[in-house]
């Protein structure tokens, strides 16, 4: 027995059993068929797969079905239903668009609707992709389109309506076809696989469903290849070798790249996708959509039903990694990936259009944050000689400490003698603490580096400078022992550097009463400890 195709085999027969979506089609056309006012000429469009010749023929059918009754669907057994369904009736004609666009078969066509129906009640033309027919045979259709016999009824189908003639479109009723939803498709698919006994995964059936681009006939061409491929049980392995996708891992691993500025690890991604021979222009359309995914975490959050091809468990990871990248860089990586993907398809450039997509992304938001430095440099300098040139009095207080050249250096040379001599608690202790003006300024640079150390520093109050050291005040223990973290301190260390451009310590001190107690430690020990670089708590009189 011949083998028929999954598609072929559950093509829809009717308005109401397996026809999937396109409810304000059918509706539309069971009311003009119950009130007996169907049009002479209809017009269907939409993407591919989604139900046009289906719905043309169920129409034919039900135009001539001698046992409908006030059913508007087709009864599928009368002798007219069964020759249209066996391809073999005299008064259904389909027409290849593409095959018969010139002039000459038009004119054939004009010839052939003069005769009445053979079988039927209605002669109907069915002509797939109009589209390409020639702007002759367009004209000359349209006397004859405008006012057919009685007895025939036009239906066109169409992927580019934008290519019909508004001449011909104003002489059609016109039905625009959407695309059929994940869900719709998953659906479908699962009624197919249990009425052919198939098992399958439902991850397997829900990834088949949103990679077809809401056509059902390539999803059910799809399922039906991925069984064949399959050993026992369909699952969402199968599926993406199938499609040559790669797996959700590598596209983690792409945007930690991204994340933290990693350009080899980024490049070992890409090839290795080149290396296992996947499809790199749709690996690039994989991230784009990706980066998608993690807009929307990062705006609606983990624990909103945001509509992304991601599991619970990869949800709050993906949210991290979102927040790392920031909101401008995941919304540039949809278009950079996106124009890789079309020139990947367009060209035979193999992995360059995804690499210097990725390097473009990486780069470029490195050079927004040095342009954002200096902006905030040349900013904080317009505001001091703002203020050296209305002579004020609030001048900087680093220029109000700055010696003036009348100075004698012996006096300065002294002095300077005298504080190194001086042990270091005692310089600590005597250090007049001057206001720190910078603040807003440093937390800003700590949030581009690392936003989780931005929080933690916003949890500290600073005191203010003494000598190169700024002191920092925590009420909370866990806040600073964190922010101690050589991790985060050197980003803090950092952050002050840029800012003011001197090397300034941050000191971070603990307030809370149980930590004064624990801070009655040896000044033996006290004094190692700085002079090792470490961070002390500070140390009251009265708990010595």
């Amino acid at each position: 027995m011949e083998y028929l195709s999954l598609y072929r085999k559950w093509r829809p027969q009717s308005f109401g059993k397996g026809f999937v979506g396109q409810e304000h089609v059918v509706r539309t056309l069971r009311n003009a068929l119950n009130q007996n006012q169907v049009a002479h000429a209809y017009l269907f469009t939409g993407p591919r797969g989604t139900g046009k010749t289906s719905a043309a023929k169920i129409l034919a059918k039900a135009v001539n079905c001698t046992e409908r009754g006030e059913n508007p669907d087709p009864c599928n057994h009368c002798p007219s239903c069964q020759r249209i369904n066996d391809g073999v009736s005299l008064d259904v004609l389909e027409i290849d668009g593409a095959s018969n666009r010139g002039i000459d078969e038009i004119r054939e066509l004009r010839e052939k609707v003069k005769f009445a129906p053979v079988e039927g009640n209605y002669k109907v033309y069915i002509i797939d992709e109009v589209h390409m027919l020639t702007t002759e045979a367009f004209n000359a259709l349209l006397k004859t389109l405008e006012e057919p016999p009685s007895h025939v009824i036009f239906i066109f189908a169409t992927t580019e309506i934008h290519k019909v003639p508004s001449t011909i479109l104003s002489r059609c009723q016109r039905f625009d076809f959407k695309r059929l939803t994940s869900k719709e498709i998953f659906e479908h698919l699962s009624y197919l696989v249990k009425q052919e006994n198939y098992d399958a995964d439902e991850d397997a059936l829900w990834l088949i469903g949103s990679e077809v681009d809401g056509g059902l006939r390539d999803a059910i061409g799809l399922l039906e290849q991925s069984i064949a491929y399959a050993e026992g049980k369909l699952t969402t392995k199968d599926v993406r070798t199938v499609l040559g996708l790669v797996e959700n891992e590598a596209l983690f691993d792409l945007a930690r790249a991204v994340a933290t500025h990693d350009l080899v690890n980024g490049f070992q991604v890409i090839n290795k996708a080149q290396k296992e021979g996947k499809d790199l222009a749709l690996f690039s359309r994989q991230a784009a959509r990706f980066f998608r995914d993690l807009l929307l975490l990062l705006v609606v959050g983990a624990e909103a039903e945001a509509p992304v091809a991601l599991d619970p468990s990869e949800k709050e990871s993906a949210k991290e990694i979102a927040e790392s990248i920031g909101l401008s860089q995941l919304q540039k990586g949809v278009d950079l990936f996106l124009d890789a993907g079309i020139s990947s398809r367009r060209g035979s450039e193999g992995s360059l259009p995804l690499e210097m997509a990725f390097i473009h992304l990486v780069t470029e938001e490195e050079e927004a944050s040095s342009y954002k430095k200096l902006i905030r440099r040349l900013d904080r300098l317009e505001e001091r000689m703002a203020i050296l040139e209305k002579g004020t009095t609030q001048l900087p207080r680093v220029l109000e400490e700055k010696p003036k050249k009348s100075e004698k250096v012996p006096e300065l040379r002294s002095q300077v003698i005298s504080e190194k001599e001086k042990p270091a608690s005692t310089i600590e202790n005597t250090s007049p603490i001057s206001e720190f003006e910078f603040w807003e300024e440093v937390l800003e640079e700590v949030k581009e580096k690392k936003r989780t150390v931005e929080a933690l520093l916003r949890e500290g109050k600073p005191k203010g400078l003494r000598g190169n050291q700024l002191e920092i005040e925590f009420t909370l223990r866990f806040h600073w022992e964190k922010i101690r973290e050589p991790g985060y301190s050197n980003i803090v260390r950092e952050a002050l550097e840029e800012v003011t451009g001197k090397q300034i310590i941050p000191k971070f001190i603990l307030l809370d009463k149980q930590a004064k107690k624990e801070e009655n430690q040896p000044e033996l020990l006290r004094k190692s400890l700085e002079l090792f670089g470490g961070e002390v708590k500070e140390i009251e009189e009265e708990d010595i």
